[in-house]
């Protein structure tokens, strides 16, 4: 017989938990945040949901939504879980959550670091996903870890019971205490001990990480004609005010840089990464565009391994705005950020960007 639980983030509002446990409901998959180990990306309910079920004795596990799409940003989601995990003690797995598009490619191995880590680290690791992702692009993983599966239709409830751990069959769940919908699940796993932080032995000190010193972005673009390239904050890169961006070309001069344009012909375009160089006769692989106009860019700066973390600052003016529009600091969404510079409908006239 399954159990039904609940899986909630700060969208949910302030749950009331008492109401919650008298309901029923069985256990609940709390969202300790997003992303990378920053801590505004963390859920701002975490503390309170978590606190909540411990003092109600609510069976609890635990998910992060993830945006990786290198190593480097794995390893990040991993360390936000495990320092707002350490410490307590969990009766259901710890979760990633893999459906951002664009990570499809990726995300079988941010699973294997992510998850492999948590293990390594003493607790129980699992992959969240929709049927559709688990079928078409976790074939790699499938099987390794506990599956928490994600498809809203009307079926019995033991449908996957013997395929998946969890099965959240709907996003129109009511439970009393939570104010308007939230999301619902059928638990066939039994809830454990299993997920309790291991106390290492002889516990080792993380590596020191060094400081990487200046990183130089450099950037140029092209309207009409290539115009001089930018580094970092000493200018910006294009023609000028109401002039369309058709290409741009940026390198830098330690790590590499991921970046994608949004193209008035054909939207996103796919990601090209570039280290100390570019090629501005590659239209291909060398630069980035399409010949039309960009509506907006996304960058993220991926830090050598064993340094410090850096992130890369952009920003952009468009048609019939002559003031730059507020920073973009890589692919964060918070604090007002889209994840991406530019609006989508309007063609990029100039670009600023710096490493920091």
């Amino acid at each position: 017989m399954s159990k039904l639980i609940i899986d909630v983030s700060y969208h949910n509002g302030v749950i009331n938990w008492e109401k919650v446990k008298a309901s029923g409901c069985a256990g609940a998959i709390l969202r300790c945040g997003y992303g990378d180990d920053i801590t505004s990306q963390d859920d701002k309910q975490w503390i309170r949901n978590l606190a909540e079920c411990e003092r109600l004795g609510i069976p609890v596990g635990v998910y992060l939504y993830s945006y990786a799409n290198c190593d480097r940003q794995a390893q990040s989601e991993l360390d936000h879980i495990l320092r707002l995990i350490k410490g307590h003690t969990f009766q259901l797995p710890i979760f990633l959550d893999v459906e951002e598009p664009g990570t499809q490619n990726y995300a079988p191995r941010c699973c294997e670091i992510v998850c492999e880590g948590l293990k390594a680290n003493g607790y129980t690791p699992g992959i969240y996903a929709s049927l559709s992702w688990f079928n078409n692009h976790l074939g790699s993983v499938r099987g390794k870890y506990i599956e928490w599966m994600a498809r809203y239709k009307n079926l019995p409830e033991d449908t996957y019971k013997g395929q998946y751990a969890i099965w959240q069959y709907s996003s129109d769940g009511h439970v009393d205490g939570v104010n308007g919908r939230v999301d619902v699940n059928y638990c066939y796993m039994e809830f454990g001990e299993s997920a309790t932080p291991v106390t290492p032995s002889a516990p080792s000190k993380p590596a020191e990480k060094q400081d990487l010193g200046q990183v130089d972005i450099t950037y140029q673009a092209y309207t009409t004609k290539w115009w001089p390239a930018v580094t970092n904050k000493a200018d910006w890169a294009g023609k000028g005010d109401d002039v369309p961006i058709k290409w741009l070309a940026i390198k830098v001069s330690k790590g590499s840089i991921r970046c994608r344009v949004y193209t008035r012909k054909n939207g996103w375009l796919p990601y090209l990464t570039f280290g100390n160089s570019y090629d501005l006769n590659d239209k291909v692989n060398g630069i980035l565009g399409d010949g039309s106009e960009i509506l907006a860019i996304e960058l993220y700066y991926i830090t050598p391994e064993g340094y410090e973390y850096q992130m890369v600052h952009y920003r952009v003016s468009v048609q019939n705005n002559k003031n730059f529009y507020a920073d973009q600091v890589d692919t964060l969404k918070a604090s007002g950020m889209d994840g991406y510079a530019g609006d989508k409908y309007r063609f990029i006239d100039k670009l600023q960007a710096w490493i920091e």
